[in-house]
């Protein structure tokens, strides 16, 4: 029994030594080693760090191709991005949709990570871009004209972009523009996007005829000039009638004059009248005319 102790002793002196991490010490400085374990680890002094892996635990290995890859242990979490790169779905859509928008970086060993909306910083280069989520969906805002979008994204000192399609399939759905029975673009070449000078009810020139009714009589709702007149002549030689001249008249519309004896009680459509044109002028004749009072007014009709 007693030729088996010193072995024993041996055995547990030396599991024991492997167990006390030695410092290493250079000429001028030295290192207790502060992590010894299968994966490896970050070990430091006052003076320098290092990190540490021990044997094939911290190696990368594989067992499902391009599409699976394990990397365990320390040193197989660090990585650098060498690249993004997104990509969109639809990259074409109408008005008003959203796009899923996913985000892929390669690192420096070839692998892919894909990344969350959230994880991302996004920036908005260009368009009708309404909001990014966390899931990287993009909502768009209804636009007046088919119009381009861009957005990118960036990462860890990496960025990258994607442009979008937007198809205007609404003339009268954009901003405060937005169902006023005035084509968008008509407001938006005129007042630019979204300016209460250009909704329907505003007279921005201050002629007294608000910018419905320029649109409908085809005039510029920002010059005071522009302006739709009926005028009404007296006929010397026929005095029960009456000569109307209505302006500009313009092709394409159509031009309704209606009389009335007492306006509180409505209007009904001028009958038996003739009428010429002369040019952008309309000369109307009216063959009964000859009550003390009598008002007339003009309907514009566009196809």
């Amino acid at each position: 029994m007693k030729s088996l102790s010193l072995p024993l002793r041996l055995n547990c002196l030396l599991f024991a030594s492997l167990l006390t991490e030695p410092s290493r010490a250079g000429g001028n400085d030295s290192q207790q080693t502060g992590t010894l374990d299968a994966g490896g680890a970050r070990a430091s002094s006052a003076n320098y760090s290092q990190t540490a892996s021990v044997g094939v635990l911290g190696s990368r290995a594989s067992n499902a191709g391009s599409n699976l890859i394990s990397k365990p242990g320390f040193i197989g979490q660090l990585y650098e991005v060498a690249s993004l790169k997104l990509s969109a779905s639809p990259a074409t859509l109408d008005e008003g949709g959203t796009s899923q928008v996913r985000t892929t970086a390669t690192l420096d060993d070839a692998t892919l990570l894909h990344l969350s909306g959230g994880e991302v910083k996004w920036r908005v280069l260009l368009g009708p871009v309404e909001a990014i989520d966390t899931h990287g969906v993009v909502k768009f805002r209804n636009v007046y004209q088919d119009s381009f979008a861009s957005i990118e994204a960036g990462y860890q000192g990496r960025s990258d972009g994607v442009r979008f399609l937007i198809r205007n399939v609404g003339d009268d759905d954009s901003g405060i523009y937005a169902h006023d029975n005035i084509p968008d673009l008509w407001q938006v070449q005129n007042f630019g996007e979204n300016n209460p000078r250009g909704i329907a009810s505003a007279d921005p020139d201050g002629d007294g005829q608000n910018n419905f009714f320029e649109y409908a009589a085809g005039l510029s709702p920002t010059n005071a000039a522009s302006r739709f007149t009926l005028e009404i002549a007296d006929l010397p030689e026929s005095a029960h009638q009456k000569a109307l001249l209505l302006s500009p008249r313009l092709e394409g519309r159509g031009y309704f004059l209606e009389s009335s004896t007492d306006p509180g009680a409505g209007f009904a459509p001028l009958t038996n009248a003739e009428q010429v044109d002369f040019g952008t002028i309309r000369l109307v004749l009216d063959p009964d005319a000859s009550m003390p009072h009598k008002f007339y007014r003009v309907k514009i009709s566009l196809p």
